[in-house]
């Protein structure tokens, strides 16, 4: 018997989820239904009657629904990153921007007096 190694491409997700969808889409899906389980009866019991509340209801899950699958399903095709990481990576480049200088020591101009 022949041993071979199978190359696998490390950097696309890997359906893993009956060959369909990835383990971070499913928990993008689990945690917006959850979200949507947990306000749907009290945006449903603001309306008076059931046709209304279903509307209402319906209205209120679209913003959510197209928020998890922005962060869940699409890629940012230019830099190759999923909108949740690339989302991550620009919250965090607000932190980054600064005046950088050489030593320890601050110039007196950059000290507040």
């Amino acid at each position: 018997m022949r041993k071979v190694t199978v190359p696998i491409d490390m950097s696309s997700e890997q359906k893993s989820i009956l060959g369909i969808i990835s383990t971070r889409q499913l928990i993008y899906l689990i945690s917006g239904g959850a979200i949507a389980y947990a306000y749907i009866p009290s945006v449903f019991k603001l309306f008076p009657g059931i046709i209304a509340g279903v509307i209402g209801c319906v209205i209120s899950v679209v913003p959510l629904a197209v928020i998890i699958f922005i962060f869940g399903f699409l890629k940012k095709s230019k830099l190759h990153l999923h909108y949740d990481q690339y989302f991550l990576i620009k919250l965090g480049y607000k932190n980054q921007i600064g005046i950088w200088r050489r030593g320890t020591k601050p110039k007196d101009w950059m000290v507040n007096k």
